[in-house]
Formats: structure tokens, sequence, C-alpha cells
């Protein structure tokens, strides 16, 4: 009986992972139990409709029901069966009892032994036991980034529209900004993450982790250690002691996403799912996303053992949203690095929507779903570097036109915030030339315009010794002559930004990465 209800095992530790061979009662239990969720599900979305033909078909009246009765007895009968038989088949299959005595030695004396033992399986992330758990008293204060409760019930009440605008988001809106948490694709990709977590692990001896966030979500983690062992510290190996915590975009998981990317670039790393994508558990809300990342923070600095100084924050896509929410509340961080990220998502969703619902996107994106990610950066004082796409057909609202990347607007964004004396009249036609340009092309306005790179390091260095490197650097051009100018912005964007020629989601070579955080 203590089969009964124990989790799925997937794969395990011998001599290397392999797949675990359930034996034909367990085999045969689970399948039938895999066809009534499944058809619990359909019924589930179709539940309308079924109602419809079963009251037309005059199953809605009392020898109607009976018959449901007796149908849903016989369900019950053949769930029963299919538990007891999975049971039996668990209990009888030694590699399954192995693996279920060391799951219950964890839970009664969860060690640094037992735990190291369970690791050796991978299963159903629902019984894998929790590491780390959020912490109120390790808490940072936050700024109010979204309405509270009150708030938006207030504005519920006020306002038929921001009804509908709550209704849609909590319904088909977070889907389709986040695919990702959708059941279909979390199961289609089953066997693709397994196989991801199957490489981090055994090829790049990677750890998972489970950890518990303050509003009840358990977040799926991998982390890579690459910290050098006493004695063995070389160029390479102290890039380990800096930690890259990696978040991925709206369909990406850590088991098949940017990880590998830092991972040989030879730094520490940390990936982590978005609620509801993968194993983690929740919803992708924005109140859900800050936890996440907050308690992923946590357990980097106080379970892992890395100082803000020692951590890169790296964003893919609408990861972008989390990493700077992280940078503009743990200012201390070491980098920033966005790659393929917007500046706001607004333009973007607005873009998948026909005109006519413009008002009612706009209310729900600004008041449930602001992922604004220009606004995070500006509050984060430390290194920034932007990768953008030349050929990215996702972030642009004009798929094939460069200048509709919102890339630009991040870049255009973050350098007015930190110099507002130098993007101005003169500088910003400038400026948006060098952005509609591709790496090449913008070699040769550096060159037409004199940029002289050591020049513009001076000036600002002697800023800095004079007014401190706190930004915005609000004085920063105002004995400067036009000229001047330009040469300082084309040297801050060619600084700030890389293009890469690349679509969308092509993985980011790890030489990119490397010369990105080379003078970090």
């Amino acid at each position: 009986f203590k089969c009964l209800n124990a989790p799925t095992l997937y794969m395990l530790l011998r001599n290397c992972w392999e797949r675990y061979n359930p034996n034909e009662f367990e085999k045969f239990g689970e399948n039938c139990l895999f066809i009534i969720f499944l058809g619990s599900k359909l019924g589930l979305y179709t539940s309308p409709f079924i109602m419809l033909c079963l009251y037309r078909r005059g199953y809605l009246c009392l020898d109607g029901m009976m018959t449901l009765t007796k149908f849903s007895v016989s369900v019950g009968v053949i769930l029963g069966t299919s538990y007891c038989l999975r049971s039996y088949g668990r209990s009888t299959n030694p590699r399954y009892t192995e693996f279920y005595s060391k799951l219950d030695e964890v839970k009664k004396s969860p060690s640094e032994r037992t735990l190291k033992n369970i690791k050796n399986y991978d299963f159903e992330f629902e019984s894998w036991p929790v590491e780390y758990e959020y912490s109120q008293s390790l808490a940072v204060p936050r700024r109010q980034d979204t309405a509270s409760w009150r708030s938006t019930i207030a504005s519920l009440i006020r306002s038929p529209c921001s009804v509908i605008g709550y209704v849609v988001l909590h319904t088909f809106g977070i889907r389709m900004l986040y695919p990702g948490s959708t059941s279909i694709l979390n199961y289609v990709l089953f066997n693709v993450l397994m196989d991801g977590r199957k490489t981090l692990v055994e090829n790049m001896n990677g750890i998972r982790y489970k950890l518990k966030t303050k509003d009840g979500n358990y977040i799926d983690t991998m982390f890579v250690d690459k910290r050098p062992r006493p004695g063995s510290v070389n160029e390479t190996t102290a890039k380990g002691n800096t930690l890259v915590i990696c978040s991925e975009g709206n369909a990406g998981f850590y088991e098949n996403g940017i990880m590998p990317t830092a991972i040989h670039a030879d730094f520490s790393v940390l990936g982590w799912n978005h609620p509801g994508f993968g194993c983690s558990t929740g919803m992708p809300y924005i109140d859900q996303e800050q936890n996440a990342m907050e308690t992923v923070m946590q357990f980097s600095i106080h379970k892992l053992g890395f100082q803000p100084k020692q951590i890169i924050l790296y964003g893919w896509s609408i990861g972008g949203y989390s990493t700077t929410w992280a940078a503009k509340h743990y200012n201390d961080v070491k980098a920033v690095v966005l790659d393929a990220t917007f500046d706001d998502i607004l333009p973007l969703a607005l873009r998948q929507m026909p005109d006519v619902l413009e008002p009612l996107v706009k209310l729900t994106i600004r008041c449930y779903a602001d992922l604004n990610v220009a606004a995070n950066l500006a509050e984060y004082q430390g290194l920034i570097k932007l990768v953008r796409r030349s050929q990215d057909e996702i972030i642009a609202t004009d798929p094939g036109d460069l200048a509709s990347n919102r890339g630009n607007m991040l870049l255009s964004k973050l350098l007015r915030r930190r110099y507002p004396l130098l993007i101005n009249a003169t500088t910003e036609p400038i400026l948006c030339n060098w952005l509609v340009t591709t790496a090449a092309e913008q070699a040769s306005l550096m060159e037409e315009f004199n940029v002289n790179r050591e020049e513009c390091r001076q000036i600002l260095n002697e800023y800095k010794e004079q007014y401190g490197s706190k930004y915005p650097y609000s004085s920063l051009g105002a004995q400067l002559t036009d000229e001047q100018h330009i040469q300082l912005v084309l040297y801050l964007a060619e600084h700030y930004m890389v293009d890469f020629a690349a679509n969308h989601v092509t993985p980011l070579p790890s030489r990119i990465f490397m010369n990105i955080t080379a003078d970090i």
C-alpha cells in the first residue's frame, strides 16, 4: 500500500543514467490512469458541449442519471483497479523498491548523505525534497511594482473593462504571454526536458534543487558548480567563482535553454524554470515571477554561498523582466546581460492583436502584466551588456525590419536615463542611424565621426573622478562640443550593445558570451 500514491520513477543512475523500466503490472496500471486523466482533461475543456449533448439525449433526467451513475461507478472501479495494479507492480520491482526506500529515508531523516542518494534518481517533482525555502527575514525591501489586491479589487469594481482585462489575462492571456506554462507544451516536451536534465547532470555535473517561494510555489532549479578546488586556481577556474543566473524566455526551460552558453564559458551557473514551466508549480503571473526570482536570489546567496558582487544576471527574451527585476532590487550584483530582450511588452502585445482591441490590451497589460524591462533597468547602477539579434523576428514589431527591434528602444532608454545631456536633438538622429545598421556598417559610422575610444574612456573616467560613478551622469556633456557628444554617444552605444547576426531562437555562442563578460 505504500506504493499506492508513490511518485513515478523516470530515470536512475547505475554506471550511467538509464530509463526506468516498469514491469507489466505497473505499465498497464499507469497507462489506464493516463487514459482516465487525459479523458478528464478533455472532458473539462469540452464540458459545455458535453452537457449540451447529454441534455439533448435525455441523460439529465432521472433515468439518464442512473445510466451516468453506472458509468461513473465503472470508471471508479477501473481507476481503483489501475492504482492497485500499479502499486503491485512497483512493490514487486526491486529497482523501484530500492528507490522508494531511499526516498522514505530522506523524508524521515534528511541529511547530506540521504539527499545525495535520492539525487541518483529522476522522479515526480512533487515528491522531490525541498532544500531551500523563502525567508521573510532575508527579503529585500520591494517597491510596489504592481497594484495591491485592495487596489485591484477597487479597480475591478470601478471599471467593467478592468473585469474583462482581469478575466482575459487569467484565462488565455497569460498563456499567450508565456506559452511554456501550457499543459500541452509541457506534455509534448516531457521527454526532451528529461533528456536535458540527464545531460546537465551526467555531462556537466549539475545538481538539481527544489525551492519553495513566498506564495507556496515550488521552483525547479539546476546548479552547475565550477568553483575551483583549493590549489587548482588559474585564470579559467577562477571564473567559476562567479555565478551566472539564467532566466529563460516565454517558452524556454533550463533543460534545453541558455545554461550551456554560460557553462561553456567556464562560469558557475544556476538555471531555473518559471512558475508553471516544466516541473515548477504555479503560473507566471507577475507577482509569482517576482517571488520566484527573489527565492532564486536568496538561494544563490544564502545556500550556494555566492555574494551579490559575484553574480551575473543573464536573461533571454522575456526572461529579461525577471533578470532586471532582480537587478533593481539587488543593486550590487556584478553585471546584467540581456539577450534578445525588449524594452516594454506592450508594443509586442499590440502587434499580435486586432486594432479594435487596443484599449483592452493596453489596460490588461498595464494593470496586470506590465513587463517593463527598461523601467527596471533604469534603477540598476551596475554593468550592463545588451545583445541585439539583427534577424530577430519575435521582438521586432515589424519582423524583418531592424529599426523596429525593441532592443533598439531598450538601448535608447538606457542611454537617455544614464546620460541625459548626451541624448539631444543633435545626437538622437545619429544614434537612430547607428541602431538600424549591422555591425560592419556600425564600424564605418564610427570611423565617419572619428570616434576615438581612448579619448571617450578618458572623458568618462574624468567625470567619475569629479562627480562619482552613480547614475545618471547628469552633468556629463555640459562643457562638450556637439562633435564630442556624437562621439560619446556612438562609443557608449557600442559599449553597451553587441550585434549578433541571428534570429530569436539561435543559441548564443559561448565565445560571444565570453567576449561580453571579458571586461566585467
